[in-house]
């Protein structure tokens, strides 16, 4: 097995994803902002929408990472140990790389909005 497909495999990813959820959920950012939080349109309507995108997201975030880092460390053990060619065992890695920097960031969003949808009516409040 090669070590670094353990250290620089989808199971670094999940760890920053981990990292910057628990970032964001022990400091998260007090007023809405362009440089550091959950900016989308829906979460940058008033400060209850920020706060909850940001709460909400963070959460998810920490999860999410959390999961990659398994299914990273799980993937990566099945390919070097049932992929004997190099070429063909990089590219299967490589792909994996790309599939988990993406899945991550697209169920954080369509979650994170969901929520909001689900949250808050069309008048930025409540349900």
């Amino acid at each position: 097995m090669i070590k670094t497909d353990y250290i620089f495999g989808p199971q670094l990813l999940g760890i920053i994803f981990f990292l910057i959820g628990l970032i964001m959920y022990k400091f998260p950012p007090k007023k809405i902002n362009k440089w550091y939080g959950y900016r989308t349109d829906s979460s940058m309507k008033n400060q209850q929408t920020w706060d909850e995108a940001n709460r909400y997201s963070a959460l998810l975030m920490a999860k999410t990472g959390l999961i990659v880092i398994v299914i990273g460390i799980a993937i990566t053990t099945i390919v070097n140990c049932l992929i004997s060619s190099e070429q063909m065992r990089t590219g299967l890695l490589l792909g994996l790389h790309i599939f988990s920097g993406l899945v991550p960031v697209v169920i954080v969003l369509t979650k994170t909005e969901s929520h909001l949808d689900n949250t808050f009516n069309k008048n930025n409040e409540i349900h």
